[in-house]
């Protein structure tokens, strides 16, 4: 079982631990449609993860990003990313420095 986050619920910080899986940094970062999220949280619910990750990015561990394309150029949409206050709040629950 994944280490506790603190201040966040166990579906918070699953959900978290989804987003982060695509963040390199400030400047390489990857966003993330809500059914992605949800089939990497493992939840069966996208009205559920929406509101887990909107719950996130009102704590600054997630980003809403629009305007993104596919590796072939093509519009995406918009989705939501990790932030490094939520990739820091995962490292030091699970013991790693930040």
């Amino acid at each position: 079982m994944a280490a506790a986050v603190p201040g966040l619920t166990v579906d918070e910080a699953t959900v978290l631990r989804a987003l982060a899986q695509d963040y390199h940094g400030e400047v390489e970062w990857q966003a993330l449609h809500f059914i992605t999220i949800m089939r990497r949280a493992g939840m069966a619910s996208r009205s559920k993860v929406r509101a887990l990750v909107r719950g996130l990015a009102a704590k600054g561990f997630a980003r809403y990003e629009r305007g993104l394309f596919t590796e072939d150029g093509e519009p995406a949409g918009s989705g939501y990313r990790c932030t490094g206050e939520g990739l820091a709040a995962l490292s030091v629950s699970e013991g790693r420095a930040p």
